[in-house]
C-alpha cells in the first residue's frame, strides 16, 4: 500500500524541485544515482562535480566569445562613424 501522507521533508523537496521529488518517488534514490553514474560514464566524466565544472567552463568560454565579439563590433561601428565624419568634413572644405 502506498503512503498517503507527505512529511515536511518531502514537501520541502517538492518545493525545491518537483521533478526531482517525482523521479525519486518513481525510480528511487539508488536507481537515480545508478542512472546518473551511467550518464556520466557515457560522457567520459568521473563525477557530477567534474561535469558541472566542465559545463560551467563551456558556458563562460561562450560568454567570453560573445563579449569579445560585441567589443569588436563596437570598435568597428565607432571606426565607421569616425570615417563618415571625416569624409563629411573633408567634402565640406573641398567644395568651398
Amino acid at each position: 500500500m502506498a503512503k498517503e501522507t507527505l512529511s515536511a521533508h518531502e514537501l520541502n523537496k517538492y518545493t525545491y524541485c518537483p521533478y526531482q521529488w517525482y523521479y525519486e518517488k518513481i525510480y528511487g534514490r539508488a536507481e537515480l544515482r545508478r542512472m546518473r553514474k551511467e550518464y556520466l560514464e557515457e560522457l567520459g566524466l568521473e563525477d557530477s562535480t567534474t561535469a558541472n565544472f566542465i559545463r560551467g567552463e563551456n558556458f563562460h568560454r561562450k560568454l567570453y566569445r560573445q563579449y569579445r565579439l560585441r567589443r569588436l563590433l563596437w570598435k568597428i561601428a565607432l571606426l565607421a562613424l569616425l570615417i563618415l565624419i571625416l569624409a563629411f568634413w573633408v567634402m565640406q572644405y573641398v567644395h568651398v
